[in-house]
């Protein structure tokens, strides 16, 4: 009878080789807050290792889709033993509330997270109209 002894960092490697194989570089999700004030939504994603130049933010029909690519920088002569950061394209889309002004959409970038803010529309309120008189 004969014993084999395990290796786990063989049997990490065949997990990720194999994974690899089937998904290759695939598609993420960032992590979002959405919140909303008295004049505005803000929406903040998580992007961890993208530049601003890697991120797309657009609106259409009152859809806002921010989407992009994530890049790992490879170094040669280096195996990994293990790999859990996610890298690939990304899209998050949103419906806008119909409240949300689509001409006032701001997006700023900073220490890897994307803030959106979409300012709310005035609502009209009513008015009361005086009747005038005659005599």
């Amino acid at each position: 009878m004969s014993i084999a002894t395990l290796n786990p960092w063989q049997v990490l490697d065949q997990l990720h080789n194999d994974n690899l194989r089937r998904y290759g570089k695939r598609n993420w999700q960032p992590v979002v807050d959405i919140a909303e004030s008295a004049n505005d939504y803000q929406i903040s994603l998580e992007l961890p290792g993208v530049k601003p130049e890697q991120v797309q933010v657009e609106l259409e029909n009152k859809v806002l889709k921010i989407s992009g690519d994530k890049n790992r920088l490879e170094q040669e002569g280096t195996a990994y033993r293990y790999r859990e950061r996610a890298v690939g394209t990304f899209s998050r889309s949103f419906r806008l509330p119909e409240d949300a002004d689509k001409n006032s959409v701001q997006a700023k970038f900073e220490l890897g997270l994307l803030n959106v803010t979409i300012q709310k529309q005035e609502q009209l309120q009513p008015r009361k109209i005086e009747i005038q008189v005659q005599s």
